[in-house]
């Protein structure tokens, strides 16, 4: 099943500054090979359940290897069976009713 999830990984105890760390995830999922775009408070991304949860891991991995002693994350999953869904096309639905 494909998923459009919300995910924001946050390191706790790796400095008041996150972004290298936010963008060591980034690089992540762009390895992963996963549609994904990046937010001000996390990152969109679109692929199977397997793929999505290995990302998020992976992601903790790197942040504890990059000396973070904590990492905590939030995760909002969103399926469908009723059509075929994706990250740009939740957004660009969202977008043309926008006036």
């Amino acid at each position: 099943m494909r998923v459009v999830a919300d995910v924001n990984v946050t390191p706790l105890g790796a400095g008041a500054s996150l972004s290298s760390h936010i963008a060591a995830c980034e690089d992540v999922i762009e390895e992963a090979g996963l549609n994904y775009r990046l937010h001000a408070h996390g990152t969109n991304l679109e692929g199977s359940w397997e793929e999505v949860m290995r990302v998020v891991q992976r992601c903790h991995d790197v942040l504890h290897e990059r000396g973070a002693p904590r990492v905590d994350s939030t995760l909002r999953i969103a399926t469908a069976t009723d059509k075929d869904q994706t990250l740009e096309g939740r957004i660009d639905r969202v977008e043309g009713k926008i006036k």
